[in-house]
């Protein structure tokens, strides 16, 4: 897991005109070329007309000559975006599901949505799909080693983009989610959509910042999994930014990483006041609890002692449609707001 604010994705359509960038931005202007798509329009295009583009995503280029009709997701956050975004039946295929209660604003469409794979599925799966665009939530989607990596699937005419989250160099939050909004928006022939969803999520934020205002943050540690180490929420993903709109301190908002191992000792010394656990599939949140309460270590930090704790899906930890959905919980869960 990973995150970035800086290098995710640049995107532009010839010939509209340069906008400046407002401050939740991070899409920057790159050269294109002008595509037309004959005829009328489709379910992929705004209008009559598309313009192709060129993207810069993660360090890799990418020509996009008309809306990709055929997409595969390789993560949930990223399909649950997609689906927001009203892709609809261009979503051909997703994989790696971390829960089983997609949003309800997205339910339905996510049940229709062939799963390939549990897990990450093999790259003959993937091209059994027959996808013009392969998108992955976390850089672990494309794996070279598994043959499914970016390198190999543009080399057989599929586009790949990736969150940019997962090609962080520095800390992440809100306007990466924002900018990657935009980009799939573009790229889809989705503008409109894109808009008001990327509205919708500032306006929700926003509104719990308002209500938290002036309220001292609680400090809190985040327990994803990790017994001989903790493995937890560092100061680079996008769920670090999730906890501070929400009025708590990440203890460990100094480990420049998404997540990481941090020692145990480490965790009794920050002394936090509340824990934050990680719910996805692979381990019960019930389970983590109850090995924290035994802990000789962390069963005598100030959390355990005063049972202060919050459960929050991975998927809202991530760069994702649930973005404000884990910052309303966090600041009902630590502060009543």
């Amino acid at each position: 897991m990973g995150a970035q604010d800086g290098a995710g994705a640049r995107v532009r359509a010839f010939p509209r005109a340069l906008t400046p960038e407002g401050p939740m931005r991070r899409l920057l202007v790159v050269l294109a070329t002008t595509l037309l798509l004959a005829g009328c329009g489709t379910a992929a295009s705004t209008g009559p007309a598309w313009e192709g583009m060129r993207v810069e995503n993660c360090g890799r280029t990418q020509v996009i000559a008309e809306p990709p009709r055929r997409v595969v997701s390789l993560n949930q956050h990223a399909t649950e975006i997609l689906l927001a975004l009203g892709l609809g039946d261009r979503l051909v295929g997703t994989a790696y599901p971390d829960d089983r209660t997609p949003p309800a604003s997205v339910a339905a469409d996510y049940a229709r949505v062939p799963l390939l794979a549990v897990e990450y599925p093999s790259a003959e799966r993937i091209l059994e799909a027959e996808p013009d665009l392969v998108v992955g939530g976390y850089s672990s989607a494309f794996d070279e080693g598994e043959g499914r990596g970016r390198e190999a699937l543009e080399s057989k005419g599929i586009a790949t983009l990736l969150l940019s989250e997962s090609c962080a160099t520095g800390p992440t939050g809100m306007p990466a989610l924002l900018a990657d909004i935009d980009m799939f928006g573009s790229v889809l022939g989705l503008r409109e959509r894109a808009s008001v969803l990327a509205a919708d999520i500032e306006g929700r934020v926003r509104a719990v910042e308002q209500r938290l205002a002036g309220v001292p943050p609680v400090d809190v540690f985040v327990y994803d999994s990790g017994e001989q180490a903790a493995f937890t929420l560092g100061g680079h993903g996008v769920g670090n930014d999730a906890l501070t709109r929400a009025g708590a301190r990440n203890v460990f908002a100094d480990v420049p990483e998404g997540f990481a191992d941090v020692s145990w000792e480490q965790v009794a010394s920050r002394a936090p006041r509340a824990i934050v656990l990680v719910d996805y599939l692979a381990k019960p949140v019930h389970d983590k609890r109850a090995y924290l309460e035994g802990h000789p270590l962390a069963s005598g930090t100030p959390a355990v002692r005063a049972d202060r704790y919050s459960t929050v899906p991975l998927v809202e930890l991530t760069e994702g449609i649930r973005f404000p959905d884990a910052v309303e919980r966090l600041a009902r869960d630590l502060h009543g707001a």
